[in-house]
């Protein structure tokens, strides 16, 4: 058996690959101790098993999100329609950097999770474990509520751009 050549990957070329790969567009919620919402975008989420219903999702640990899910312990997972990229866009970035004009509305879920408002599915999770890994922790939160609002085409995210598959 011979070794294989282990060559680091550059960040810049790992994340040329993996935008190859179309995801869905998820905004994260989350409360402060005031019970305020906190939201990021994110497509580093997935399903992880049916019984019972868990989800995982990936926060870097230099998001504003980040803290306040650690602390709080639940999570909303807002599945985003194709009618609200701008939407996408607002959450995806850092508090300081996102500008008005984008409406947008919270509906209290189980237990004062943040479900935003006519996203296509709402999610509301608790906690159950966590990993560090490199720069992130992986979230696995149990759902215990799902709101759903089916109409419309999810927005998907492909080779760092909105995409619609049906433009091809």
């Amino acid at each position: 058996m011979t070794e294989k050549d282990c060559t680091l990957v550059s960040k810049d070329d790992f994340r040329s690959a993996v935008a190859h790969f179309a995801t869905g567009v998820t905004v994260i919620t989350t409360v402060d101790d005031e019970g305020q919402p906190h939201s990021m975008t994110a497509n580093s989420f997935t399903s992880v098993c049916m019984e019972p219903p868990v989800v995982l999702v990936c926060v870097a640990h230099g998001t504003n999100t980040f803290g306040f899910l650690e602390k709080a312990g639940r999570f909303g997972v807002n599945i985003l329609r194709k009618e609200q990229e701008e939407l996408g866009g607002y959450f995806a970035k850092r508090p300081e950097d996102r500008q008005g004009g984008v409406d947008y509305a919270y509906s209290p879920g189980k237990d004062g999770v943040p479900f935003l408002d006519d996203s296509m599915v709402s999610l509301a999770c608790q906690v159950v474990g966590s990993h560090i890994y490199g720069d992130h922790t992986i979230f696995l939160g149990e759902v215990e509520e799902i709101q759903q609002n089916e109409s419309g085409k999810p927005l998907m995210f492909y080779r760092s751009r909105w995409y619609d598959p049906s433009s091809d």
